[in-house]
């Protein structure tokens, strides 16, 4: 079962009675040569997922790629960040976006949003032993639990939770309301949202929190199912990645040695 840190933060633990429902849900994206960057766009679309090679290392080419591939839907661009290390354990399957606000001479100023829905990332630098990616399909995940676990679909896809409800102690500019959502649900204009949080709890004075625990525990062990079931892919020097944040799962393995990448989160006129 699942376990929580002293921080908030929640682990799974791999179930292998689920590995049959969950062991078709991973994916690996289609790999395009630089020649072939401007198909990246269709594939995108058809596929919510893409890679393109030889993209080179500086980061600044995430700006660039973000206005080839989602072109005109494109609203709100959040900082390059830097990533990696040395040394890292696994990263599990998660989704990106955060919940970040500053005050800037008076004025309120989101400098992450947790409805982020494109994700883009430029490796410069590969472990040189392990750190490969892992990708899940969200939808393909929500349908095989809508037969295999109907309870914890039922869950996901109706009830509330808060979402960083469990994080001990926020970083500073993390505003202290709740954010209450939907672990799976849809955008009003249709689009289908699938959501990872290690640090998801019961809404605040859940009359059922103990079962509500246990279904958040429940879900992370699905996910921590199929991040091991999943086939790898790795990323290599000038590989630009680019997915879908509202469709899909992403996380990598433990790497030693030094990974060095790029990221770029963005809203689209798509977003919530």
């Amino acid at each position: 079962m699942a376990r929580t840190s002293d921080s908030g933060r929640r682990y799974g633990e791999v179930r292998p009675e689920w590995k049959e429902l969950l062991g078709e849900v991973g994916r690996v994206p289609v790999t395009l040569a630089a020649e072939r960057s401007a198909e990246a766009r269709a594939i995108l679309e058809r596929d919510g997922a893409v890679v393109v090679r030889g993209q080179g290392s500086d980061p600044e080419r995430l700006v660039t790629a973000a206005a080839e591939t989602l072109g005109g839907s494109l609203r709100e661009l959040f900082g390059i960040r830097p990533q990696g290390g040395v040394d890292a354990p696994p990263l599990g399957l998660h989704s990106d976006g955060a919940n970040v606000v500053v005050d800037v001479h008076g004025r309120s100023t989101q400098l992450r949003d947790p409805d982020e829905d494109f994700l883009l990332m430029l490796c410069s630098g590969p472990a040189p032993a392990g750190g490969d990616s892992v990708l899940v399909d969200g939808h393909a995940l929500l349908d095989a639990l809508r037969t295999g676990l109907p309870d914890l679909h039922a869950f996901l896809t109706g009830t509330d939770v808060d979402y960083f409800g469990s994080w001990a102690q926020p970083a500073r500019g993390v505003p202290a309301t709740p954010l209450v959502r939907r672990l799976a649900e849809y955008t009003r204009g249709g689009r289908r949202v699938v959501r990872a949080s290690d640090y998801a709890a019961p809404v605040p004075r859940e009359p059922e929190w103990d079962t509500h625990l246990r279904f958040l525990d429940d879900y992370a062990d699905v996910l921590a199912t199929a991040a091991e079931c999943a086939p790898r892919f790795r990323l290599d020097t000038g590989d630009l990645f680019v997915l879908d944040n509202y469709r899909y799962l992403h996380g990598r393995d433990g790497y030693t040695g030094e990974r060095r990448l790029h990221v770029l989160t963005v809203r689209t006129t798509e977003a919530r």
